[in-house]
């Protein structure tokens, strides 16, 4: 993933001549001449400029995504491996990384050509040649400081230390957003119905047996920035589970407030682990919020990681249910503010000195609380769950595939809204207004319309309809009036 795309740019020795007067290419290496030149005399043919880019591991990546990506067998792994520096608390680019006291790959990576289309939390995969940026040899640091006198004035390299970072001179990349995904022929494997139920089913275990919570949240997983218009954001959903399980029957881990304190959070944490490329869980405690940063920072000319500084369809866990009696200071007011803009505006605020800029972000996010939730949501559903669950249940390996495949496949799937159900849906729309108002009773809004026209679209998507028809739409009609007679039913239990 780019962290950070302020290293900025730094000019280098392209070429030379040896002592035979052959031209000898100098790109994608920084390792010592091994002949004498004399660099006062290069041509400004010969002298080109590369940008310095911080990237990092992509955080909340799932272990089976892992063992996709990096098998043992192809020997990326250990590759991978040798990357892997120790990321200390005392190193200089910890703060780098967006989620704190987790291993992760890092490095410096420097590419030859034009970086204007790179953005910070988007996810590469580069092919180069690793290099290195610690080597303190006599020679080799007299080389590099004449290399940098010849050139003194012209380079605008990064004040950021990257000593003992890795280096990979780029050769090649390509953007990952929408690229991971395996393609779901429902002729070649299980019906879109049947994996659909399926999933149901399996996500209704860590909800009590819930199969409507179940549902909400099968479409909130396959859900995603469809459109923007003038900066508003169409097509996120974000589902907040009310009556989750209270944390304080689970086990306090005192050692590290970034992991999940409720139990119940921790099973659906790791079901959804099982299904998602990238997950990540947020347990929001007052320690958290007021010690934590969740947007990225520049301090001393270097951008710090937020906790929120995550790549497209990650799945962002928010557990309010660990939130205790407390006063939240500055940062926390501040923390709360940039998730409450992810989750109404996907856009993340990137503070600087003077200034701060909004990048856009496309996150899952799902926020669980015992009871009315402090952070805005599209949509509200109290769970009603049967039993308790102390264990995940088993699923086949092969099974799970199919789930995954069947959300990235939805999630990136073209979709449409026949003329014929537009006007269908604007109708049954005015009924609907008619009928309340006749009754008495509160009027439909233009948010319920917003709300019932997305759930329809991703309704349609989970059956495998990549048109909207009225079959799809009025089952979100049922959904949403089911969702509503919970929370109807709860008021007035509670008069």
């Amino acid at each position: 993933m780019v962290q950070d795309t302020g290293l900025g740019q730094e000019m280098f020795v392209s070429a030379y001549k040896d002592q035979d007067g052959k031209i000898m290419c100098y790109r994608y290496t920084e390792d010592p001449v091994d002949v004498n030149f004399d660099l006062d005399s290069i041509p400004s043919d010969y002298l080109s400029e590369r940008t310095l880019v911080y990237c990092v591991s992509p955080p909340g990546e799932t272990e089976w995504l892992k063992r996709r990506l990096y098998n043992k067998e192809n020997g990326l792994e250990a590759a991978m491996d040798q990357l892997n520096i120790s990321q200390q608390d005392q190193h200089p680019q910890h703060k780098k990384y967006p989620l704190p006291n987790t291993p992760h790959v890092s490095a410096a990576v420097k590419f030859y050509s034009s970086m204007d289309s790179l953005r910070v939390g988007q996810l590469i995969d580069v092919i180069g040649v690793l290099g290195h940026n610690n080597d303190t040899s006599e020679a080799s640091t007299q080389q590099q400081q004449q290399q940098h006198d010849a050139i003194d004035g012209f380079e605008d390299a990064s004040h950021v230390s990257l000593e003992n970072i890795p280096v990979v001179h780029a050769v090649t990349y390509r953007s990952l957003d929408g690229s991971m995904k395996r393609s779901f022929d429902s002729q070649d494997s299980l019906p879109y119905h049947d994996v659909r139920a399926k999933l149901i089913d399996y996500l209704s275990t860590v909800l009590g047996g819930d199969k409507l919570a179940a549902e909400f949240l099968l479409l909130s997983l396959v859900s995603r920035v469809t459109a923007k218009n003038r900066g508003v954001k169409i097509g996120h959903f974000t589902l907040n589970l009310v009556n989750f399980p209270d944390a304080t029957t689970a086990k306090q881990s005192a050692n590290n407030m970034y992991a999940p304190q409720n139990n119940a959070t921790k099973l659906l944490c790791t079901l959804l682990e099982s299904l998602v490329h990238h997950c990540v869980a947020l347990p929001l405690s007052i320690d958290l919020l007021n010690k934590a940063n969740f947007s990225p920072k520049s301090v001393n000319e270097n951008l710090e990681a937020g906790l929120l500084q995550l790549t497209h369809g990650t799945v962002l866990l928010v557990d309010e249910t660990a939130l205790t009696e407390g006063k939240l200071g500055d940062t926390g007011v501040r923390n709360v503010q940039a998730l409450s803009n992810v989750i109404n505006h996907q856009s993340l605020s990137y503070i600087f000195p003077y200034s701060q800029f909004d990048f856009d972000t496309d996150l899952v996010v799902l926020t669980l609380s015992h009871g009315k939730s402090m952070l805005p949501n599209h949509c509200t559903l109290r769970i009603e769950p049967q039993y308790n669950l102390d264990e995940l249940p088993p699923m086949d390996e092969a099974m799970l595939d199919y789930f995954r495949m069947y959300i990235e496949d939805l999630r990136h799937a073209e979709y449409e809204i026949p003329e014929q159900v537009s006007e269908y849906i604007q109708t049954t729309f005015v009924n609907e207004r008619k009928t309340a108002s006749a009754n008495g009773s509160p009027l439909p809004s233009q948010d319920d319309l917003m709300l019932r026209v997305n759930l329809a679209r991703m309704v349609s998507l989970s059956f495998g309809e990549r048109s909207l028809n009225k079959e799809s739409y009025d089952h979100a009609m049922r959904l949403d009036t089911s969702r509503k007679a919970r929370t109807t039913t709860q008021t007035s239990g509670e008069k």
